[in-house]
């Protein structure tokens, strides 16, 4: 991977798959510098729109669905995605893997430091003729400076995938520092460039902004504001590993379903995307697994709880009735993966991969957990 900092490899973490702390480059100082403004924006942004997102999120919980919403389909394969990357395997291994699961919905990481990857990445999509892909181009800190440069690798990236595929992410991470973005206003200057993309490209969707978590003002921020980028699909990465189960509460409210509310009614009131949401991201990191686990041992689960929260999330995202796709990071991955990598090569399926696949196959999710996990999901 790359060369340096600024290409992304000095700090990027190959276990985990994510960068390293943006600590170890810059001090708080430097990463607050110029930096007061759009914080403000965003929190005013966020206190002008809470009341009116209360409101809308309220009517939700009660049942109201809005008529020009984005709703799912009643097929399994087209809700449940998969996000991978050419990582943990290299790609004729898990485009067997993901045939072999039957997975329909794919999400492929492409980070912006690995131009010299490109081709590689190309084959694995032309190996799967019947899936259909997301491309998630991932940035790192020298292309959120540098537009020109960004620009042009952005312009290589579609036109050779092209159009076997129409719908890009627009980053990652953007909510932490780690991934190269300091500010919202950053970010959403950044991912404007891609708007010209439309020109040449008419069919094009841009899915954005994958804030991680559930933090409301950068999400707000993101969908309501003056910048060029209008976001065919909103998509959010919406971890709620450090609650334990999906229906856990944060706040003494905030189970995933009232999560999936807030962010929605968040969506509608905002003034840069459709009516469209995505969950790009989600898993429970495995103990015992360090240094593969993207956290700490703290959030750690074992394979079984991981299996039944993965049922959970997807039936309740589901059952909303709000959510059009769910993508689980990752398909192959020691730390996190449906499938563990053995220190041979070898591949081991997780009771989480059995938990997928019975879903993915099922005529529908099930509207509610059996009764019989109500302890493993509660520890």
């Amino acid at each position: 991977m790359g060369s340096d900092y600024n290409a992304g490899q000095s700090t990027w973490d190959p276990f985990s798959e994510q960068p390293y702390p943006i600590r170890r480059q810059f001090t708080i100082g430097q990463r607050l510098k110029g930096r007061f403004w759009p914080f403000a924006k965003s929190a005013l942004t966020t206190l002008v729109a809470l009341p009116v997102v209360a409101a809308l999120q309220g009517a939700l919980s009660l049942g109201y669905r809005p008529k020009k919403w984005k709703r799912r389909s009643e097929d399994p394969k087209d809700f449940m995605g998969l996000a991978v990357a050419l990582q943990s395997c290299d790609g004729p291994c898990l485009a067997r893997e993901i045939e072999k699961l039957g997975a329909r919905q794919i999400l492929l990481r492409f980070p912006l430091w690995e131009m010299d990857r490109l081709e590689e990445h190309w084959q694995l999509v032309e190996s799967l003729p019947d899936c259909e892909f997301v491309l998630c181009v991932m940035q790192d800190r020298r292309h959120v400076l540098d537009h020109d440069l960004w620009r042009k690798n952005l312009n290589t990236i579609v036109r050779r995938f092209w159009p076997r595929i129409k719908s890009y992410q627009i980053g990652q991470g953007i909510n932490r520092s780690k991934w190269g973005i300091l500010s919202c206003d950053e970010f959403l200057a950044f991912a404007s460039v891609a708007e010209e993309l439309r020109s040449d490209f008419p069919d094009i969707h841009f899915v954005g902004p994958c804030v991680l978590d559930f933090e409301t003002i950068p999400f707000i921020r993101s969908v309501m504001h003056g910048f060029g980028i209008h976001w065919d699909v909103v998509g959010c990465a919406l971890y709620v590993d450090r609650r334990g189960c999906p229906r856990n509460r944060q706040l003494l409210v905030f189970d995933l379903t009232q999560k999936i509310y807030h962010f929605v009614a968040c969506v509608m009131c905002g003034n840069r995307a459709n009516n469209r949401f995505w969950i790009t991201e989600v898993n429970w990191p495995l103990e015992n697994q360090s240094p593969y686990a993207p956290t700490g041992e703290k959030e750690c689960v074992s394979e079984e709880a991981a299996g039944t929260y993965l049922r959970r999330y997807y039936e309740d995202a589901w059952e909303s009735g709000l959510i059009e796709r769910v993508y689980w990071w990752q398909l192959v991955s020691k730390g996190f993966g449906l499938i563990d990598v053995n220190d041979d090569g070898s591949l081991r399926y997780r009771s989480s991969y059995d938990e997928f696949k019975k879903l993915l196959d099922a005529e529908a999710p099930s509207a509610a957990a059996q009764e019989t996990d109500k302890e493993t999901a509660e520890t």
